[in-house]
């Protein structure tokens, strides 16, 4: 819980000690509530800020420049240090990113990404926040996806403002569960609609277990995750990997995949009919992306997804999503 509210008059100043590139990190494909925001008032600065929610707490935050081992916060309340340990939290700022480099040295093509976008961290988001965004990312990029978040929280969640920035929180699943599958069609998800409200409803209801798959083995919380309609591999992977503390996770979009083929030479390993497979089916490579980094597999992952996405716009300028 969040100590008794005070308003803060001074932006607070945290210092880290672990590499960090705030902008990098926030617009990885991770999360989608993220927005650029200009404060009000005199402590804004010159610099970049990042308006978003901590467990439904408004934030806004800046980084001097990327790199810079320091961040700045503004927030409605709470104390410097309790600010800070959620913060700290949500950013990992707990991994030794330093030492997930040093083991990646040898690899060609991860010490080439790292040396370009040195600084991207793991996020440790909010579940229920982080499974829906990644339900509505079937077939979808990120603009639409961040679309479909901010409507939910526009219609159902509750109004905040801070220096002058109005946003409202990303609602509960019992105030998604109530709204149903025929008004969250209405918020332009689409066949997404369905998987939301159901979600929602089990997760509200308490039929499905989701606090307490953080502390449940991958295998068996991969496993119930994908028992939700609309729940595949890719997205349970992706929750396991950014929510709930499974490093080994290693969701295989387009781009994961065309890193692991062009780079590394995966390529299926079976035939279907006599004629073989296009591509190698997603356990096979999950099975040689864990055998190859072991619990740095989530590292790897979201770097060689960053990493190829950049090649591709490089050559020809897309904006997308983990599909």
């Amino acid at each position: 819980m969040w100590p008794p509210a005070r308003v803060f008059a001074m932006t607070t100043i945290i210092r880290i000690d672990q590499p960090l590139d705030l902008g990098l990190t926030l617009q990885s494909g991770q999360a989608f509530r993220w927005r650029k925001a200009r404060p009000s008032g005199g402590e804004s600065g010159s610099q970049e800020w990042w308006h978003g929610f901590l467990q439904d707490e408004p934030v806004l935050l800046s980084q001097p420049s990327p790199g810079a081992p320091t961040l700045l916060i503004q927030c409605r309340r709470g104390t410097e240090a309790a600010v800070a340990a959620r913060l700290r939290s949500y950013l990992r700022l707990d991994d030794d990113l330093p030492a997930v480099y040093r083991r990646f040295a040898a690899d060609e093509h991860l010490a080439g990404t790292i040396q370009r976008l040195r600084g991207m961290r793991l996020l440790r988001q909010e579940t229920w926040e982080c499974l829906v965004g990644f339900i509505c990312s079937g077939q979808n990029n990120v603009l639409r996806i961040s679309l479909m978040m901010e409507r939910m929280a526009d219609a159902f969640g509750s109004a905040t403002r801070l220096h002058g920035v109005a946003r409202k929180t990303f609602p509960s699943p019992e105030r998604l569960a109530e709204a149903g599958e025929t008004r969250l069609r209405t918020l332009g998800l689409g066949f997404r609609a369905g998987p939301v409200a159901q979600a929602a409803r089990l997760v509200a209801d308490g039929e499905f277990p989701l606090a307490a798959l953080r502390e449940w083995p991958y295998e068996k919380a991969k496993e119930t995750l994908m028992g939700l309609h609309g729940v595949g591999d890719k997205i349970a992977d992706c929750v396991l990997l950014f929510s709930l503390e499974k490093p080994e996770a290693f969701p295989v979009d387009r781009w994961v995949r065309r890193a692991v083929e062009e780079w590394y030479g995966v390529k299926p390993r079976v035939a279907r009919n006599g004629k073989p497979l296009k591509e190698a089916p997603y356990a096979d490579v999950l099975a040689w992306a864990q055998a190859r980094w072991g619990r740095d597999a989530g590292y790897a992952n979201q770097y060689l997804f960053l990493g190829r996405r950049a090649v591709e716009r490089e050559v020809g300028g897309m904006r997308t999503a983990r599909v």
